[in-house]
């Protein structure tokens, strides 16, 4: 089953987002036990992602989520 495609991804840790409402807002994954300082950068554009060559957009492989998109199923086509 395909994943739905996310509509933000932070501008420092690649964290993704689906909710609109994130869209600017700061980022809140924590990494290293410290909250990421990035911003959630729009990526609503129909070119903004591509299909996750390794998982057909599923976000797993032989039942473990897919390492080259870790388990989001969309790869982010822009430079962050």
């Amino acid at each position: 089953m395909r994943q739905q495609k996310p509509c933000a991804v932070c501008t420092v840790c690649g964290h993704v987002s689906y909710s609109l409402n994130l869209i600017n807002g700061s980022c809140g994954r924590t990494v290293g036990g410290k909250r990421c300082r990035g911003v959630n950068g729009s990526r609503l554009n129909t070119d903004d992602w591509t299909e996750c060559d390794g998982c057909a957009g599923s976000g797993s492989t032989n039942g473990s989520q897919c390492v080259r998109c870790e388990g989001v199923g969309w790869v982010d086509a822009r430079p962050r």
